[in-house]
Order: C-alpha cells, then sequence, then structure tokens
C-alpha cells in the first residue's frame, strides 16, 4: 500500500516532457475493432464484386490481397478479407441475412441484408479512417442501403445523411472526432444526482474511456463540454502521463487518473461505484480529477469541481480539437436559416433563449469565440448583446460566416434545447 501511495505522489510532481514515451497506465493489451452495418433492402443478395468495387471507391485505391473468409454461420451469404497500401490492418466484409425486426428503432424493416465492415482505425486518420469504413458498407448495398449502424455507439445514420456526411464529394467535411464516441450519465437520482459521466467508444481509437465522478446536478452541463472537448482533443493527440496536468482550456487545469486510483474513496453507493463496472469491457480509463492532489492528511485525486464551477458562471473555456472547430462552424452556417425561422416565430416568448457563438478578431492565428444573446436574426447574421466577464452588456452585429455555433432553448418541455445538429427538430 506504502508504494501505491508514493506512486501517486510522486505522479502529482511529474514535470510535463516532450518525447516521453506514452503512458503505460493508457497501453491496451488487446486492439478494439471498429464495426458498421449498412442495412440493405430487397431479397436480391448483395453482390461482393459491388462491395470490393465500394472499397476502392472510399479509399481510393484498389484492394490488395483479397481472400475469402470461411464463416460456418449459415446466415453469412459471403465474406472476404483485403488489404490496402494505406492501412497496417486488413479489412473484413460480410453479408447475412437480415434478423427480422433488428433494425435500429425499427427503421429499415424492409431490409433484407446487412453487409458489415470491421477493422482496427487506422492510428494515424481515425477520422478519416472511420468515414471510409461507413462509406465502403454503405456504398456496398448500393441504392438499396437503407441506413448504416454503429453498433458500439447505437448510432443509425439515414439515407440522406449517409448521402450528405459518407458519399458525397465533400465526404468528411461534417465529420470529426465526436463520431467515434457518445457520452452516458449515470445517477441514483436523475433529478438531483450526482452523475457518473463517461465516454463510450474512445477505445477503438486506442484512447482510455475518460471519465468524471461525483459530478453536481449544476455543473452536469460544463462537464458534459469538458468531457466532450478532452475526448475529442485526445483522440489526435497524445494522452499526458497519469497526474501530469494539462490546460483544458486558458487556466483550466485538469489531470488524467487510472479510474481504479480515482475511485479509491468513492462511497460505495456513489454511480460510478465498483458495482457500476462489474459490466465494462477490458481496458484502461481515466477519470478527469483536479490538477493535483487534495487532502492534508491523506492526500486523493477529486473531481475538478471549481473548474466546472468556473465553467457554469461562463468565466472559463475550453479547447477545442480543430476538426471539431471546423466543422461545428460549418453545421452550424449550414443550419442558420433554421435558426432565423424560429426566431421569427418564437422571439416574443419571454422564456425562450436564442445565442449564438460568434468569432471576434484574430490574434496569433487564434480567435476569440464568445456567446452572444440574439435579438435579431437574418439571413445574413444578426445583432445582440455581447457580455463578457466583468463587463457590461453592450449591442453587436455579426455576419454569418461569423457563427460558430447556435443554441436555443426553452422552447417546450419536448425541446428544451435544440441546437446545429439538431436542426431538424425546428422543422
Amino acid at each position: 500500500a506504502r508504494s501505491c501511495s508514493m506512486a501517486r505522489m510522486a505522479r502529482e510532481h511529474m514535470p510535463i516532457q516532450i518525447g516521453l514515451p506514452d503512458e503505460p497506465a493508457w497501453e491496451f493489451d488487446e486492439p478494439v475493432p471498429v464495426a458498421y452495418i449498412a442495412f440493405v433492402e430487397g431479397e436480391e443478395l448483395p453482390d461482393p464484386g459491388a462491395a470490393f468495387i465500394a472499397a476502392g471507391e472510399s479509399f481510393g485505391v484498389a484492394p490488395q490481397d483479397t481472400e475469402p473468409v470461411p464463416v460456418e454461420d449459415e446466415r453469412v451469404a459471403w465474406a472476404f478479407a483485403f488489404g490496402l497500401p494505406s492501412r497496417a490492418s486488413r479489412v473484413i466484409v460480410w453479408c447475412e441475412r437480415a434478423i427480422e425486426g433488428a433494425s435500429p428503432d425499427g427503421r429499415a424493416q424492409d431490409a433484407r441484408w446487412v453487409v458489415c465492415v470491421q477493422s482496427l482505425l487506422d492510428p494515424d486518420a481515425p477520422v478519416d479512417d472511420a468515414v471510409r469504413l461507413v462509406a465502403t458498407a454503405a456504398r456496398a448495398g448500393g441504392s438499396r442501403t437503407r441506413l448504416a449502424f454503429d453498433p458500439t455507439l447505437g448510432v443509425a445514420w439515414s439515407r440522406e445523411e449517409l448521402d450528405e456526411l459518407f458519399l458525397s464529394d465533400a465526404a468528411g467535411s461534417l465529420v470529426d472526432e465526436r463520431h467515434l464516441y457518445r457520452v452516458e450519465l449515470v445517477a441514483r437520482d436523475r433529478e438531483r444526482g450526482p452523475y457518473w459521466i463517461t465516454t463510450v467508444g474512445l477505445s477503438r481509437a486506442a484512447r482510455p474511456e475518460l471519465e468524471l465522478l461525483e459530478v453536481p446536478v449544476e455543473s452536469v452541463r460544463a462537464a458534459l463540454e469538458l468531457i466532450d472537448a478532452l475526448a475529442s482533443r485526445f483522440i489526435a493527440d497524445p494522452l499526458p502521463h497519469a497526474g501530469v496536468p494539462v490546460e483544458a482550456g486558458p487556466g483550466v487545469r485538469v489531470a488524467f487518473v487510472p479510474a481504479q486510483e480515482a475511485i479509491e474513496t468513492l462511497a460505495s453507493d456513489a454511480p460510478g461505484g465498483s458495482a457500476d463496472r462489474a459490466g465494462l469491457p477490458a481496458g484502461p480509463r481515466a477519470a478527469i480529477c483536479a490538477a493535483g492532489m487534495r487532502g492534508s492528511f491523506r492526500k486523493v485525486w477529486v473531481p475538478p469541481l471549481e473548474e466546472l464551477a468556473r465553467m457554469a458562471r461562463a468565466e472559463a473555456g475550453l479547447y477545442l480539437a480543430p476538426r471539431v472547430s471546423l466543422v461545428r462552424e460549418r453545421v452550424a452556417q449550414r443550419t442558420w436559416d433554421a435558426f432565423v425561422r424560429t426566431h421569427a416565430r418564437h422571439a416574443s416568448r419571454a422564456e425562450v433563449v436564442f445565442e449564438a457563438k460568434i468569432a471576434l478578431g484574430e490574434s496569433e492565428g487564434e480567435r476569440e469565440h464568445v456567446w452572444i444573446a440574439v435579438e435579431q436574426a437574418h439571413e445574413g447574421g444578426g445583432r445582440g448583446m455581447l457580455a463578457r466577464p466583468g463587463e457590461a452588456a453592450r449591442p453587436r452585429a455579426f455576419e454569418r460566416a461569423m457563427v460558430g455555433d447556435w443554441r436555443i432553448t426553452g422552447l417546450g418541455a419536448e425541446m428544451p434545447e435544440v441546437g446545429p445538429e439538431s436542426a431538424r427538430l425546428l422543422d
């Protein structure tokens, strides 16, 4: 016990160094594959030759070293594996009979076949690789593909979404790191908390699942933003060593700590305790903690509650992965017309709040992004009240090209909050 305690103390004071090997605490014993499933309508068996061509179209190069894969399951009609010069891992593609009633939310009940694609994500370009794998599954079924499904995340893409995100000439331009994971909330009391918040899916990108413990209900929104920002950011970047402070945003310092260390002092009935972890898949997990251990008698890792409170008061911001910022901006500007229409219909309602995140200026290649309370909205932009911490609110006009995000809250119980990615709800 003493040696474990000393190890944790040493981590607290470890300097950040460039060129260190990856932290052993975040290493995986076995790679975690990713799988995507396309639901195909019609009784005609999808052609394996079409699947071969689909892979070539999606990856931009013809598959190599193709070989059949023997499968004993009688539901499987065909299966083959292939390699690509740009990928270290081979890809397996197979087709089997769809199970009646098994499509996500019943959205493809007339599907008779499923085409499945499985591989390890390319560690150097996991997002682009995922786009190509989804596209391969969707193209293998041709025009008969109704939807594609990520079984790990429980996310399904309709035909319209497939065309927009994965199959167009601009395939991948609206896809970022957030498509590789989802975030779950667990609480004994959903109204009062506290919450255990954790990611699902990061292991497929060879990253530990991230989590936050003992999050009070008033900090849930800030906690979701924090874990989302860190998860997307560290898919591309290597995680810091355990316990080494890292900036999640300007002045927002946190540390990644092996989850088993972070829960040592957690109450037995608290969410995120040992009972909640019984069914979790094997693999490393990192708890997001305050930078530096706390306590006078016995030092322990604690949640970053002070940082979350500052974020909840809009006194602190977060660094975002570059691709996330770019995609959010693209989606926000593409859906701005929906914001404008809704503003025209509901701006007179005092309980409905319209906000937009806009970019101001640029210093040393970085732009400042701030939220503005929108009072006027039109096709080309709008006008609202800008308020920074410690400053009086002042009017500010903005153009559509400055919009990086937006949100509408208070429309009703069925739509407590709507943003660019849920803009379809406004129709």
